[in-house]
């Protein structure tokens, strides 16, 4: 079976794609980077990765090449590229997103994130944001529970009674992103002062693409976040996208061909995570956990495959081409069957776990990575749901 897919006309392809791929990535290397983070794939518990980008922005952290998949490629986005926010505030702000629990307990979706699709929900969200106290109400988060409560029962309101076109030929359930350009500044990415990859599986040509700040637009977004079912492939520019964390959860792709000269890496990894696995609380978990547990396995080889293969190792002085060093995410025992919920509770915790685990690794690891300026640190505002 081994020896077929390997002659199968499609595998050569795909071998040929890479192989030109890299030929061109190693004429045109840049060999001053010395430094790359990689934000790994995992929408529901991105608010751990948020919460650690939050500490090395307070810290004055940064990177020489940021290489992004899935939902780390908005975390990346919120940081660098943000949208009438600070760096700080729009990852703080993007715990907002998840729903209060006293909502969640008993409707378990975040609808602020997972929209309707079709043109008449895309007329009504239109509709709604054209009024300026509907976008207010939507952005007032509060500092008690009953504000915020009181703000996420309106916008689970205006989202039931959004119209939709669902039907059996559609291929996915959700309208693509909609909220991406309200958070992120687009015009902004061609001037993030790092080199920055957001990457995306090609169906069209069977290799993935790894579209750089130059080029990144809301269509690109919505190519990497083309997740099967939930959004379906994307067509853009006559071709047809998924999601690239769906295939490479940690966009380690062409890395060290394109940057030679990189002497540490430093990986955020929330997906491959062995304690994702576990029995689900009821249906709707078991759903979530169909999509998540193949993608453990799948971000698990592909860190392993990137040390031993691309990498020769995991440091330089056992012979190794960078310094690969994998930040571990602190989560309680106690909330590991709560970390894939949109819960308000469960967002919070997990920035909070992000930060703090962000702080420990810059304070045993992190002497590498030197400040290029220093920020005051801020934590964010506490709101309970």
């Amino acid at each position: 079976m081994s020896e077929f897919r390997h002659r199968h006309p499609k595998a050569a392809r795909f071998h040929a794609n890479c192989a030109a791929k890299r030929q061109v990535l190693t004429e045109n290397a840049e060999t001053q980077s010395k430094t790359a983070l990689i934000l790994g794939g995992g929408a529901p518990n991105s608010a751990l990765m948020a919460g650690a980008v939050a500490a090395f922005q307070d810290r004055g952290i940064d990177f020489d090449v940021i290489s992004t998949s899935g939902a780390g490629g908005l975390v990346g986005l919120l940081w660098k590229a943000p949208k009438d926010a600070t760096p700080a505030e729009a990852l703080r702000n993007w715990v907002d997103v998840y729903v209060s629990d006293s909502i969640y307990s008993v409707f378990p979706v975040d609808y602020k994130v997972f929209f309707k699709p079709g043109a008449m929900a895309d007329a009504w969200r239109a509709w709604l944001n054209a009024f300026p106290g509907v976008r207010a109400i939507a952005d007032e988060h509060g500092d008690t529970p009953l504000v915020r409560l009181w703000s996420d029962l309106c916008e689970l309101t205006w989202a039931s009674l959004s119209p939709s076109s669902l039907n059996s030929m559609d291929v996915g359930l959700c309208a693509r992103v909609p909220w991406a350009d309200q958070l992120v500044d687009f015009s902004k990415v061609k001037d993030i002062n790092s080199y920055f990859y957001l990457n995306a599986y090609n169906v069209s040509s069977e290799v993935m693409d790894n579209f750089t700040k130059d080029e990144i637009t809301l269509d690109h977004f919505k190519a990497a976040f083309a997740f099967p079912f939930i959004y379906g492939p994307y067509k853009f520019n006559g071709d047809y996208f998924y999601e690239g964390a769906s295939h490479d959860c940690l966009n380690f792709e062409n890395l060290l061909e394109r940057h030679p000269g990189i002497e540490t890496v430093v990986v955020f990894d929330v997906l491959g995570l062995d304690s994702l696995i576990r029995v689900p609380r009821d249906l709707y978990d078991s759903w979530v956990l169909s999509m998540i547990i193949p993608l453990v396995k799948v971000a698990e080889d592909n860190l392993e495959l990137f040390a031993l293969k691309a990498n020769g190792g995991w440091r330089r002085s056992e012979g190794a081409k960078t310094d690969l060093l994998v930040m571990p995410f602190d989560v309680p025992e106690e909330q590991l069957p709560y970390v894939l919920d949109w819960s308000l509770s469960n967002g919070q915790k997990l920035f909070d776990v992000g930060y703090d685990s962000a702080l420990k690794f810059l304070e045993a690891d992190g002497s590498v990575l030197q400040p290029r300026e220093t920020v005051t640190p801020m934590r964010r505002r506490g709101t309970k749901g």
